[in-house]
């Protein structure tokens, strides 16, 4: 039996992190409407959401940023520079479209381009998640 080396309080961190933005995640994915209107669903709610999930997500960010998550990565493991250092430019970039999100007007989030747009950020923000996760 081997012992593994122990994890870092950052990735610890970060894992707990990815945990509570999932749920967040998940609150943005259930306000869409689906078939029949429900209660707490539609563009304002996910709007609503949106909000929401924006000190967190950028708290996250931050906290990796500050901690230098990637740079011990990339000590430990240099091949993994380059996914490193997409991972980081894609937080600046996945900050700005959700803030372009938030500010659109109520007419504009009524619009199938609006609710593409949030359904394209879902997607990409599970797949950071999961890229950085994997890494």
């Amino acid at each position: 039996m081997t012992n593994a080396p122990p994890v870092p309080r950052a990735v610890r961190t970060v894992f707990a992190e990815h945990r509570a933005l999932r749920a967040l995640l998940s609150q943005v994915e259930s306000a869409f409407t689906r078939g029949t209107p429900r209660e707490a669903s539609g563009p304002d709610v996910v709007a609503a959401r949106l909000d929401t999930l924006r000190g967190p997500l950028g708290a996250h960010f931050d906290e990796e940023e500050r901690a230098r998550l990637f740079e011990e990565i990339e000590a430990l493991a240099p091949e993994q520079a380059g996914t490193c250092a997409r991972l980081r430019s894609e937080h600046g970039t996945l900050l700005r479209r959700l803030d372009d999100l938030r500010c659109a007007s109520p007419e504009a989030r009524r619009a199938a381009a609006w609710d593409d747009g949030v359904r394209a950020l879902l997607r990409d923000l599970h797949g950071h998640e999961e890229r950085e996760s994997d890494l």
